[in-house]
């Protein structure tokens, strides 16, 4: 009795493989170019108080939550990849293919760089132990501000990989939710 019904490159066709890693390269690239040329924790205004770039590091998990656990958290992260790509492929049919690709292109890049120790103004290394004037975790750098009525006055700030997964998982709801009343 076979698990997948399907072969991988059948479910993960090579126009998916490409357009997930097209989207790991930008989400690195935008990160590469933030570490070159922001300081960490200094904002530049872009549309005044309501858009900012911001340099800072998520050691933690989603929203930043239990931060300095950069370890745990790049496993939890490669244990979701293992489980998305074998869900995925289980349940080829579930969901748009684009909303599936997002979704990865984002698990990826944030996974990949969980692996790099950065350095501002200069670049990064792989490692996970930063020396002074350098960090862990992944880059985040798109900074919004939010209403106060909610948990945050301003909303946690992200990155391209982080906006892929939100794009991504908005599409598979939706879609599921429609497939759902067929």
């Amino acid at each position: 009795m076979k698990y997948f019904e399907k072969r991988f490159l059948d479910v993960y066709r090579p126009l998916y493989l490409g357009v997930i890693f097209i989207g790991v390269v930008l989400d690195l690239l935008t990160k590469y170019l933030v570490i070159l040329y922001y300081q960490p924790h200094r904002y530049v205004e872009v549309l005044g108080d309501f858009f900012r770039m911001t340099l800072t590091f998520n050691t933690g998990f989603v929203f930043g939550a239990f931060q300095d656990n950069a370890i745990p958290s790049l496993v939890a992260t490669g244990v979701a990849i293992i489980f998305l790509i074998g869900y995925r492929w289980k349940n080829f049919d579930l969901g748009n293919p684009w909303g599936w690709n997002l979704v990865m292109a984002g698990a990826f890049g944030n996974f990949l760089d969980k692996f790099f120790v950065k350095i501002p103004g200069t670049g990064f290394r792989i490692g996970f132990q930063p020396n002074a004037g350098e960090y862990i975790g992944v880059v985040d750098f798109l900074d919004f501000d939010w209403p106060d009525f909610l948990l945050f006055s301003r909303w946690p700030a992200f990155n391209v990989a982080d906006s892929c997964v939100t794009v991504g998982l908005t599409i598979l709801i939706l879609t599921m939710k429609l497939e759902e009343e067929k």
